[in-house]
């Protein structure tokens, strides 16, 4: 018996009880699977040992990942870190301290220089003085002025490096301030003329451009200093060194840090030359341009001695600029999928290890409110389950195929086996939480048995992910369950053996194993703990469905009413009590549905039908007859009871067979599509002989059609149609004399076009070609079972004694 019972009206959702029952189980199903999918993280008992024992030094508890997270890999983070670090070059700072020093330094030869300004000036005075006749005064001060450089240079006491020209240029003073040489027109005491001098003060002469050279010398000796010099001489690694330069001042660039190759840095020789370049072009801001031309001459000899390399390496900076570095590196993630071990039982926490850990502590107890995720979870997945359910719904009404159960039967099928298996998913979900364990290969290959593979198919994808929602989404279940489940249903396209089933459950663990090898192949290394344990658990989960598919297939048969053709075979066996009662009752009957089997069974395999099916219904299609087995030619030995009997009543006796058949199936708990074999075998067909008959012996006009039609009802299967033409042309082909290909042939196509010009394949959907490839494989077994045997000649002597 059906889950919904065993009429028509009731597997149809007719009666309203029916429906009503429909939707509940429906209803159930949907909580079922939406409860079993949902889970909170916050009662997770891991999570109490995290919080107690994550700062100690032992974990008295192995740690399990139960969902995939990524975590910080702190190796790889710290080598990403050192290799940033190792990016970042030295600094390199202007030593400012260095550069003071020099400007002292130079500061303290300039003021030399103006220490000789009074000297200067008494000897300028006085040589103008003595002037005897009138010359240039500006040629009489530049001589004086050489003269008394010379003798600063050429004295025991000189504190400067400069030629006599470069210190006379600022010994020199101001043009505008030499005083005017006036010869009297008297002449003095001792006959020489008579000089005057205005003004005739040694403090009348400036020295404004020499202090203004000394400006510039000091500016531009500064800027120089200041942009950085480096030392003189390279050493070897000096070469390929990359330093970052940080200056007070800007560059030529505006800027004040520059990332520079240590070589390209100037050394004092391309100071000097910077400099030489720089002082004419700053003299222009301190005198006009005219001025300009020979005022920057003395600065560089003077700035010269000054020059020196200015860098020093900042350690502090680096330091810096190196932990900027090191903070700027993203970390390194890894992934950890469920089911990997975070923290080994009595072991001591490693530095990977806890921060892996409040990493998942961290993700567990990251929503602050409970009750909203749960909520969410259970929305959303009410959703994916409601999709999943009109997914599988509409998939059953497109694909259930002729002759299955009802639709709403293997929807409720469907449902039985995705909500067991989630329920038990979950309970394994809190003992091994990658779900590799979980046998969704299982419901695959019972669905294949129970309805067909196509439909297996889209229940395996829609199981494996829901099992993979179960286990946070995880893609690797579910590539790896669709994968075992699809294969483990294709290869049990037809069961012979109870064996098969056993194949079945075998390939889908090679194929796991095969898609798992791939997976961890794309995403990690086979080389370790983990590979090995999802290997394993691949192989357990395909014993676990070797055991489970024969042990739970006999029930759901019972609960569903649904006939599988290992059901078939048991009941094929000749040894059954029903047919050996045939065969001792009716052996006429017996021996005649032994050879419709064969006849069916070739048959229905040439057209892609059930062919054994069609054998098991013919060898059942005839017991009614074992209730009056003697009204039947086949089991008659000389006498015929309907000699004595009318047209009518040999009519119905002969028509009876058919419902006392189904109702001794009904009473030996025959499968549904058996009885159906039963019932549909002659259709409606017009039991011809007595009818003809009746209309010979009629009197009144009183012989009606359908007093002499079997009950019915048509064909609805293929299987039965093909038990109809078998039946017909076993019984008929007798009759034919001198039996050859074209004679039989031609009786049995006959047969084909009398039954469908009766309409009675209307219901079974069979083609055309279907039923002359029938008509085909049915003349050929035909001829083989009618051919005759060689004469020998002891056997022709035997006949010629008689």
């Amino acid at each position: 018996m059906g889950l919904l019972g065993l009429s028509p009206n009731e597997r149809g959702g007719g009666d309203r009880r029916t429906r009503l029952l429909h939707r509940a189980v429906v209803v159930a199903a949907f909580l079922v699977m939406v409860g079993a999918i949902t889970k909170t993280s916050h009662h997770d008992p891991v999570i109490e040992v995290l919080q107690s024992e994550i700062d100690g030094t032992l974990s008295t508890r192995e740690i399990v990942a139960t969902f995939n997270f990524e975590t910080v890999d702190l190796q790889e983070t710290q080598l990403a870190q050192e290799a940033a670090v190792a990016e970042v070059p030295d600094n390199y700072r202007v030593d400012n301290q260095r550069v003071e020093q020099q400007l002292s330094a130079l500061q303290a030869q300039i003021d030399w220089i103006k220490e000789q300004r009074p000297a200067v000036s008494a000897m300028l005075m006085s040589t103008l003085a003595t002037l005897t006749a009138p010359e240039k005064t500006d040629d009489v001060v530049t001589k004086a002025v050489h003269q008394f450089a010379q003798g600063l240079l050429s004295g025991a006491d000189a504190k400067i490096a400069l030629s006599e020209h470069e210190l006379a240029l600022w010994l020199m003073p101001d043009k505008e301030s030499v005083p005017n040489v006036i010869v009297e027109s008297g002449l003095s005491s001792d006959g020489t003329p008579v000089v005057r001098l205005e003004p005739d003060s040694p403090d009348s002469l400036s020295y404004q451009l020499s202090d203004k050279r000394a400006q510039l010398t000091r500016e531009g000796l500064e800027t120089v200093l200041r942009l950085g010099i480096r030392q003189q001489t390279l050493q070897p690694q000096d070469s390929s060194r990359t330093i970052v330069l940080l200056r007070d001042i800007p560059d030529a660039n505006g800027q004040r840090s520059t990332e520079i190759r240590y070589e390209a840095v100037m050394d004092p020789v391309e100071a000097l030359r910077y400099l030489d370049a720089l002082l004419p072009k700053a003299a222009q801001d301190f005198v006009s341009a005219e001025a300009a031309d020979g005022f920057a001459d003395g600065a560089a000899p003077v700035a010269a001695a000054f020059i020196t390399d200015t860098l020093r390496y900042d350690d502090v900076e680096t330091d810096a600029a190196r932990e900027r570095a090191r903070a700027a590196v993203k970390p390194v993630l890894k992934e950890i999928i469920a089911g990997l071990e975070i923290q080994d039982g009595g072991k001591r926490w490693t530095a990977q290890s806890r921060s892996d850990a409040r990493t998942f502590l961290t993700l567990i107890l990251g929503d602050a409110h409970p009750l909203a995720e749960l909520m969410s979870a259970v929305a959303a997945h009410a959703i994916l389950v409601l999709l999943t359910m009109l997914c599988l719904y509409r998939s059953i009404r497109l694909f259930r195929g002729q002759g299955s159960a009802d639709t709403k039967v293997l929807f409720q099928l469907a449902l039985l086996l995705i909500c067991g298996l989630l329920v038990l998913s979950r309970v394994a979900l809190y003992f091994e939480p990658t779900g590799f364990l979980v046998p969704i290969a299982a419901c695959g290959i019972l669905y294949a048995i129970l309805v067909n593979v196509g439909l297996a198919a889209v229940v395996s994808l829609l199981t494996a992910l829901l099992v993979s929602v179960q286990y946070g989404y995880d893609w690797r279940l579910l590539t790896v369950g669709t994968a075992m489940s699809i294969a483990g249903a294709f290869t049990i396209f037809r069961v012979r053996r109870r064996s098969d089933m056993a194949g079945a459950s075998i390939t889908a663990t090679m194929v796991g194993g095969t898609m798992m090898v791939a997976v961890i192949l794309a995403t990690d290394t086979l080389l370790d703990e983990a590979t090995v344990r999802r290997l394993f658990l691949i192989v357990l989960n395909g014993i676990i469905g070797l055991l489970a598919v024969p042990a739970v297939l006999s029930p759901l048969e019972r609960l569903f009413g649904i006939t599988t053709d290992i059901q078939l075979l048991e009941y094929s066996d000749f040894n059954n009590e029903l047919l050996g009662q045939l065969a001792v009752e009716a052996p006429g009957t017996s021996a005649h549905s032994r050879m419709l089997g064969d006849l069916s069974e070739a048959a229905a395999d040439a057209i892609g039908a059930n062919g054994l099916l069609a054998r098991v219904c013919a060898l059942y299609h005839d017991i009614g007859k074992m209730r009056r087995s003697e009204y039947f030619s086949e089991n008659q030995t000389g006498y015929n009871v309907h000699d004595e009997l009318s047209p009518r009543m040999s009519a119905r006796a002969i028509a009876a067979h058919v419902i006392q058949g189904a109702e001794l199936a009904r009473e030996y708990h025959l499968p549904k599509p058996i009885i159906d074999g039963i019932l549909e075998h002659h259709g409606t067909c017009l039991i011809g002989y007595f009818y003809q008959q009746a209309q010979k012996e009629q009197k009144h006009d009183d012989v009606l059609e359908e007093d002499f039609r079997y009950p019915g009802p048509k064909p609805q299967r293929p299987e039965t149609a093909i038990l109809m033409i078998c039946d017909a042309v076993e019984s008929g082909v007798r009759s034919i004399k001198n039996p050859n290909e074209e004679r039989v042939r031609d009786f049995v196509d006959k047969i084909v076009a009398a039954r469908s010009a009766d309409r009675q394949f209307d219901d079974c959907n069979l083609t055309l070609k279907q039923l002359d490839t029938i008509a085909e494989v049915v003349s050929q077994r035909i001829l083989s079972n009618l051919h005759t045997r060689v004469a020998y000649p002891a056997a022709r002597e035997e006949e010629s004694d008689d």
